[in-house]
């Protein structure tokens, strides 16, 4: 399940900044100062992303925090570009609250797998 999670963390992020980042990047000098920098946080919101999806592939010690982070920033930015964004979306009117009812089950969901990941490896441990 933790590879499952290495690939929605290496897909989702990622590929949502770059269906962004390619139609706005024309026309950002006349989105403005906030559209860059809107588009900077989802730039490192998917670096973040892939940091995590890396650190889980490869058992690394800070995968499970850097998959927090990645979780809820992805979360946080995905959920933020529903309702105001500077840059160009496709949501159709009304159904930005479903969406947004999707991405924030999808982010918890992970997050409750992390925390019993975490709360069964301490029980795995040998005392002492």
């Amino acid at each position: 399940m933790r590879r499952v999670l290495a690939i929605v963390l290496a897909l989702w992020q990622p590929l949502a900044f770059a269906s962004i980042a390619g139609p706005s990047w024309s026309s950002l000098g006349f989105r403005g100062a906030l559209a860059a920098l809107e588009l900077l946080v989802a730039a490192c919101v998917a670096a973040l992303s892939m940091a995590a999806a890396w650190a889980l592939w490869t058992h690394a010690p800070a995968a499970v925090p850097l998959a927090r982070a990645a979780l809820l920033s992805g979360a946080g930015r995905s959920v933020q570009a529903l309702y105001w964004s500077r840059l160009p979306t496709d949501v159709p009117p009304g159904s930005a609250p479903v969406y947004a009812a999707v991405i924030v089950g999808h982010a918890a969901f992970w997050l409750w797998y992390l925390s019993r990941a975490v709360a069964e490896r301490e029980e795995a441990k040998p005392p002492g």
